[in-house]
């Protein structure tokens, strides 16, 4: 048995060394699997056999197994060459006709004579059918097919679409100015780049198509977008692109409307038309927008005004001023008129509102501040403002009240101050024809209310110190009892007067003692100059005036070479030494009746010139003749010498009396607009304690007749004796010892002391030689106190106490003060026969008879008056003339009656001063005396025919009383600087008062610590004042204030016509004023423009001015009449009709800020604290910034919105601009507030913060806009210079289609296409293409050319240029591609990784030919071994199981690579030396049981 055992184990290792043998054999065999020998033991035993005694019987061979493990991969360059990474078999058929199905991992395929592709035994390979885009369309091995192969695909086709997407370099140069006819294909230099690709004409044929691109333009802050021009070149020839549409983002066709804006097709107004036919506008063309315009007025100004930048010109609304200005005389060209400045009415497209006249504010303008003066002025003038309305118990009076600190220091309060608002002042008087009292409740804009309260606080402060009648009063109390003056004020001038003129008063004025009066030596001469230089009244008082004289040749003025000679009559200029400069006024200036215009290049140098106007004085000098000139500095240069003599220089300006016109830009603290009365004020600047009545008491007594000049008297000794009654009083006989050797001073001096002796020895009276008479004054000083003179003696004659006559009246005729004569050059006076030798005197009721004075020389004054004398005697009149020392007069020697001085020669008057013209008169002499008139006295002109009445003063020229000229007060408040101001405070929208501490306050002997201010009733009135008891109070000085509570305007609007952001600007460069209108754009219908819904009217502007008289402006309901020459509207003569301007576009826009959505519900009522400034709202409106507080209290959401639009309405800058029109409004649906400016355009803007719990905390400014169109008419495109229009069919024409869209028609609502310039390419600054973002249409048609050999050619594409880009990187194609082809021919084949098989072909189809079956076996090991690597299932295997290459299961495909045999060389050589090895050991087993059998058998044998 073991023989046989052993020979199994020899069999085994033979079929082992097989098994490698055959693995080694097959080491290259692609797709093979190693096998493998497997053995079982042989055993043998029977039941009843012990096993553990039992020996097996060899091994046996069970059978060989496949090893189905990856073999390598290797690549090859056959595509057919497939291999399986992974789990899978290939799946064939022996034959076309069999049914059999195969398997193999050996991919080697290849393609028969057939066109199949099959392996190398010819069994073809088996795939699922797919559909063109390589969908599988079968699952299972029944639906498999032999795989083939076409030799051909598809058919001759032309190129239709093209796409070509390229990256441009952002950094290429760009081509400016580009012309078409610069380009050239074989010039690089005429583009920026260019590709190339093959396409299929129309019988599809390849040609080659060329895109070149030339850059155009670069983006730039005007256009932000880069262009490039395409042109697009087809086997040389240039193909023309189509006309395309622009397009939105969506593909979805742009429209514009008649102003250039865009809106998509199915955005367009189903109302409106959708016009085809139209003018040719490219969407490029509209890239230069222009904001909607406004109405405007545009006018030049007047030559001269604004010649150069900088220059200025004079705003003036002073009546009296109005003769300095443009307006009433075109010489005047820096001055100009500001009341009805212009009249406006703003987009009032019907007409149906009134014209609003506008008022300008007085000031020194440039061009530029002007315009911006006219803009405030007007949006103030028709602004929303509304006036102060005084109800007369609640508002028609307030307190003031002082508080002092007394000797213990302790506040003591005064008695209140009231100040009565419904008693007329200057400023009410204007508006209130019936006077303020008589108004139910007067409306007052809020100026003039502060006017008329300063005005009204005032005199409410000087009455309580100095009653009207002065008889009572509370100055010390006040602390003011040494701060009193006197204030003269005239009736108001109701014509301009145009002359200069100057008057000589006296001026009562106790320097030494300001406490008391002391008549004695207390009068002084003043000169009041009304000057008319320019045509513009001005008021000064000067201290000294001189006279003029004339030289050797007769002229008193010569302007030369050598400056400005003004000739002075040498007694009035004796002070005036020529070597001592310190004699010299600095000022001086002239006022005159200059009529003597002589002299090369003038006609009325010295009325235009010199009169009234202030010159420097270079010096005094003398000429060689003697004459002493002042030589004054001037720029004039004209040559001229003037006679006149009425003229005179008046020098020193007084420091102790001012005067001036009541009023003006000063009236109120802050104010900016004139307020005047047109009358005089002459006031003093030295304060006292007198008053003027005191004056007046103080100077009561007997005035004497006029009397002659003494320079040393005569004893009076003899018949001197008169009576004397003081104060009513029984008369006393005094007796008169008057010295000798007295001038008439000192006569007055011994006449008081006489008097006084008399008189009980007191000192009773006063004695004053008044320059023309003596005067005896009471000393009682109380308006009881009088005297009266009777029965003097003949000794006293000389003194003419009772006017040679016992007559109630005067009998003698006084001139005004005159010049001194002398013996001396310049000093003397010429009487020339037929020139200056006559006058008419009447005695009484008698003859009025001429007189002639001799001719001759005259050197004194008591000459001349002998030579009169000597020709009255001649005349045979009872009259006698005389030389007071100052002025000349006339007396009644016969107890005629009263003497008149008449028609006196100019030259003669000029010197004498004798006529009415120069203020001469009768005198009250020889008479009782009321006094002096007060403080100021005496006034008379000192120029010919000068007449007080015409500047407003009191009296005649034949009757100028000695007493005032006017109503005269005694006051302490200085108008210029008050004590107490009142004032608006803009910002925080109260009224304000201010003590000023310099005159009332803590200085003072009166200790003012505070004062406080209140109203009348219980509650705080409509000026913001609270009851007394609620009052609060200020401290005087410092600069505090005292404020008010915050105060709605209810009263009536300023203007009955709103509108808001008229807008005005001045062009230097063409020197013209601009006016806009407030709001942009043009009637448009509703749906006839993009986002129009409602017909919206036309901004509009219409400018005039009224017509001008004298300053007063003539009502007209056409707004015109007149002419503003420095805005240059209307002619020189007179406006015909009103300017107005033209706009275009779209309304502008308000700023809208909406609040945050409240987290409370503002819809219901809620408090507002004040301790946490939940009611303080900072705003800022139009660049108006300003805090609005609301009161304290409840709201809700609706009644915080009125309340806060109430004062944000009222806000105002510190300039005087207005915040007008804002609308507040509750938003219920958002809960939260909404702030909406008046005014529209980008500079309407809106800023709102407040409390966060109202949603107003963190809120952004809010902007208005005005909206951006296009002019379409400039924006249409020319083809060679001609329009051209797009018809119906999209095609370019020369000729206007009918039924075309006109921009111009606004009665249209259309709308229009718009197209994109052809062959252009738009970038956006990012790189990304803008535009066509659609494919262009391309068609050319082109004949052969049989000399140059080339075919016809028709191409008909679309080309689209999707996502090509501009970026910093060369010059790219990203991608191409086009549909057109020719018939293919089999080029190759691709399969990939699912074994998706698709066939190549020269036409560039790739044609999905079917996906390679892939099967797979639970049991792999079952599979039958047929050769070549091939398998067939059994029923241990198991069905074929079909699936997806690279699905769950299954390996992928590699194309082109091959799998190797699984076989290990290495592995099977050491498996081929075990089984050798194994068999020599089962052949030595069989030689040892040999040996042992044979040993046996021998022993046997």
């Amino acid at each position: 048995m073991s023989f046989y055992t052993a020979l199994t184990g020899l069999n085994g290792s033979q079929a082992d060394i097989a098994a490698t043998s055959n693995n080694i054999a097959n080491v290259a065999t692609t797709g093979y699997k190693r096998s493998r020998a497997e053995f079982g033991d042989i055993f043998a035993t029977s039941p009843l056999q012990n096993s553990s005694s039992s020996i097996g019987s060899g091994t046996i061979l069970k059978g060989i197994k496949q090893q189905f493990t990856q073999g390598n991969i290797a690549s090859s360059l056959n595509a057919l060459d497939l291999a399986i990474s992974g789990q899978g078999f290939f799946a064939l058929k022996p034959s076309a006709t069999s049914n059999q199905t195969v398997f193999t991992r050996n991919g080697a395929f290849s393609v028969n004579n057939d066109r199949f592709i099959v392996d190398s035994s010819g069994q073809f390979v088996l795939a699922l059918p797919v559909s063109a885009d390589g969908s599988v369309e079968g699952s299972t091995i029944d639906d498999a097919k032999a795989l083939k192969l076409a030799l051909e695909s598809g058919e001759a086709k032309a190129t239709e679409n093209m796409q070509l997407a390229v990256n441009l370099n952002s950094s290429s140069q760009v081509f400016e100015d580009y012309d078409i006819a610069s380009f050239r294909q074989d010039d690089p230099s005429t583009y920026t780049a260019s590709t190339s690709i093959t396409i299929f004409d129309n019988l599809g044929k390849p040609v080659i198509a060329t895109v070149y691109f030339i850059k155009t333009q670069v983006a730039s802050g005007d256009n932000n977008t880069h262009k490039y021009q395409t042109v697009f070149v087809v086997d040389g020839n240039v193909i023309e692109p189509a006309l395309s549409e622009a397009l939105d983002t969506s593909g979805e066709a742009l429209y514009i409307d008649r102003f250039g804006q865009l809106v998509r097709e199915s955005e367009v107004p189903k109302i409106a038309v959708k016009s085809i036919s139209s003018p040719l506008y490219y969407l490029d063309d509209l890239n230069t927008p222009l904001p909607s315009s406004a109405a405007s007025v545009t006018g030049t100004s007047v030559e001269g005004a604004f010649e150069e930048v900088g220059d200025t010109i004079t705003i003036v609304t002073d009546p009296l001023k109005y003769n300095s200005t443009y307006d009433a005389n075109t010489d005047n060209a820096k001055t100009f008129w500001g009341k009805d400045f212009l009249t406006v009415r703003v987009d009032d497209e019907g007409g149906d509102k009134a014209f609003t006249s506008v008022d300008v504010r007085p000031g020194t303008y440039t061009a530029e501040t002007l315009a911006s003066e006219v803009e405030r002025a007007i949006n103030n003038a028709l602004g929303d403002d509304k006036k102060v309305s005084l109800d007369p118990v609640k508002d028609g009076s307030f307190s003031i009240k002082f508080n002092q600190i007394n000797a213990d220091d302790e506040v003591v309060a005064l008695n209140a101050i009231s100040v009565n608002l419904l008693t007329d002042t200057f400023v009410t008087s204007d508006i209130f024809t019936s006077g303020i009292s008589n108004e139910a409740t007067p409306n007052l804009s809020r100026d003039e209310f502060l006017a008329h309260a300063q005005l009204r606080i005032n005199d409410a402060l000087n009455r309580a110190a100095v009653s009207a009648d002065e008889a009572s009063g509370s100055a010390s109390t006040l602390g003011v009892s040494t701060k009193l003056f006197a204030r003269n004020i005239g009736s108001s001038i109701s014509t301009i007067h145009n002359d200069t003129e100057v008057f000589d008063f006296e001026y009562y004025k106790n320097s030494s003692d300001p406490t008391n009066v002391d008549t004695t030596n207390a009068l002084n001469k003043k000169h009041l100059l009304y000057s008319y230089y320019n045509a513009s009244p001005e008021l000064k008082v000067f201290d000294n005036k001189i006279n003029v004289g004339a030289n050797a040749s007769g002229y008193t003025v010569v302007n030369d070479s050598s400056g400005l000679k003004v000739y002075l009559q040498g007694s009035d200029a004796s002070a005036l030494d020529k070597d001592d400069s310190t004699t010299w006024p600095t000022k001086v200036t002239l006022a005159g009746r200059f009529t003597d215009t002589s002299g090369t290049n003038n006609t009325s140098f010295g009325e235009t010139k010199l009169d009234g106007r202030e010159f420097t004085v270079s010096s005094v000098a003398e000429d060689t003749n003697g004459y002493k000139y002042l030589l004054l500095s001037t720029t004039d240069t004209d040559t001229v010498n003037i006679t006149d003599t009425d003229i005179q220089v008046l020098h020193t300006e007084a420091t102790d009396v001012e005067a001036f016109f009541e009023g003006g830009t000063n009236v109120f603290d802050g104010s900016t607009s004139h307020f005047g009365s047109n009358k005089i004020v002459l006031r003093e600047t030295f304060k006292h304690s007198y008053k003027n009545t005191d004056v007046i008491n103080e100077s009561r007594g007997w005035k004497g007749g006029v009397t002659s000049e003494v320079t040393s008297s005569s004893a009076i000794s003899t018949n001197n004796t008169i009576d004397v009654a003081l104060d009513g009083g029984s008369a006393t006989t005094v007796t008169l010892a008057i010295a000798a050797g007295l001038d008439n001073a000192g006569i007055a001096a011994d006449m008081e002391t006489d008097i006084n002796a008399a008189l009980t020895g007191t000192d009773a009276v006063t004695v004053e030689w008044t320059g023309t008479e003596y005067k005896i004054m009471s000393n009682t000083g109380t308006s009881s106190g009088s005297i009266t003179l009777s029965n003097p003696g003949s000794g006293l004659a000389s003194l003419n106490l009772m006017d040679n006559s016992n007559k109630s009246a005067s009998s003698s005729w006084v001139g005004n003060d005159t010049s001194t004569l002398a013996n001396a050059t310049g000093k003397k006076f010429t009487v020339t026969t037929g020139t200056n030798d006559n006058m008419t005197v009447q005695v009484g009721s008698g003859t009025a008879t001429e007189i002639t004075i001799a001719a001759g020389t005259y050197t004194s004054n008591a000459n001349l008056v002998t030579a009169i004398n000597t020709a009255l005697s001649n005349a045979s009149i009872a009259a006698t003339a005389i030389w007071t020392g100052s002025a000349y007069a006339f007396k009644d020697s016969g107890n005629v009656g009263n003497i008149t001085i008449s028609s006196v020669d100019a030259s003669l008057d000029s010197h004498m001063k004798i006529s009415a013209n120069y203020g001469a008169g009768n005198s009250s002499g020889g008479a009782a005396s009321t006094g002096y008139g007060g403080i100021f006295s005496n006034f008379k002109s000192s120029l010919s025919g000068g007449d007080l009445n015409s500047v407003g003063l009191h009296g005649t020229a034949s009757t100028y009383a000695a007493d005032s000229v006017g109503t005269i007060t005694t006051d302490w408040v200085n108008e210029k600087k008050p004590p107490v101001k009142i004032a608006y405070d803009v910002e925080n929208q109260k009224f304000t008062f201010e003590g000023d501490g310099s005159i009332i306050g803590p200085s003072q002997s009166s200790k003012f610590f505070s004062f406080s201010v209140f109203g009348p009733s219980t509650t705080t009135n409509n000026i913001g004042l609270k009851s007394s008891a609620n009052a609060p109070t200020s401290l005087v000085g410092g600069g505090e204030k005292l404020s008010g509570e915050a105060v709605i305007f209810k009263g009536n609007n300023v203007s009955t016509n709103q509108a808001y952001g008229v807008t005005v600007s001045y062009n230097s460069n063409l020197n013209k004023f601009t006016i806009n209108s407030a709001t942009t754009g043009e009637k448009i219908l509703a749906d006839g423009a993009v986002g129009v819904t409602e017909t919206t009217t036309a901004s509009n502007i219409e400018i005039g001015r009224l017509a001008i008289t004298a300053g007063t402006a003539t009502a007209s309901d056409s707004g015109i009449g007149g002419t503003n020459a420095l805005f240059g509207l209307g002619t020189a003569t007179a406006v015909a009709s009103t300017a107005s301007g033209t706009a275009r576009g779209l309304a502008s826009q308000p700023a809208v800020l909406n609040g945050k959505t409240s987290n409370e519900d503002l819809s219901k009522e809620f408090f507002l604290s004040g301790a946490s400034q939940e009611n303080v709202f900072l705003m800022n409106v139009d660049g108006v910034s300003s805090p609005v507080v609301v009161p304290e209290g409840t709201y809700t959401g609706a009644t915080l919105a009125s309340a806060l639009q109430l004062r944000i309405n009222q806000m105002e800058s510190t300039t005087g601009k207005t915040v007008n029109g804002v609308k507040v409004a509750y938003d219920l649906t958002n809960n939260r507030l909404t702030f909406t400016t008046g005014t529209t355009g980008p500079k309407s803007q809106m800023f709102v913060s407040g409390a966060a719990r109202l949603g107003l905390d963190d809120l952004d400014v809010a902007s208005g806009s005005t909206p951006v169109i296009f002019d379409l008419p400039s924006s249409a495109a020319q083809i060679e210079g001609k329009n051209a229009f797009v018809n119906a069919d999209t095609e370019i024409v020369t000729v206007a289609p009918d039924d075309m869209f006109d921009p111009n028609d606004a009665t249209v609502k259309a709308y229009t296409r718009v197209f994109l310039k052809p062959g252009e390419l738009t970038f956006d600054t990012k790189g990304g293409l803008v535009s066509p973002t659609q494919r262009v249409e391309y068609k050319g048609d082109f004949p052969a050319d049989i000399e140059t050999g080339k075919d016809a050619l028709s191409i008909d594409l679309d080309l689209s240029f999707a996502d090509s880009t501009q970026l910093a990187s060369p010059f790219s194609v990203t991608s191409v591609s086009q549909d057109g082809q020719t018939v293919g021919r089999l080029d190759g084949l691709d399969i990939d990784a699912s074994g998706l098989v698709r066939a190549n072909y020269t036409n560039g189809d790739n044609v999905a030919l079917g996906r390679l079956v892939i099967s797979n076996f639970n049991n792999q090991n079952g599979l039958k071994q047929i050769g070549n690597a091939t398998y067939v299932e059994t029923s241990v295997s198991g069905t074929a199981i079909v699936g997806e290459a690279g699905a769950d299961g299954f390996g992928t495909i590699l194309s082109g690579s091959l799998e190797r045999s699984n076989v290990d060389i290495t592995e099977e050589l050491v498996s081929l030396i075990t089984a050798q090895r194994n068999f020599q050991a089962n052949a030595k087993s069989i030689e040892t049981n040999s040996t042992i059998t044979q040993a046996i058998i021998n022993i046997r044998s």
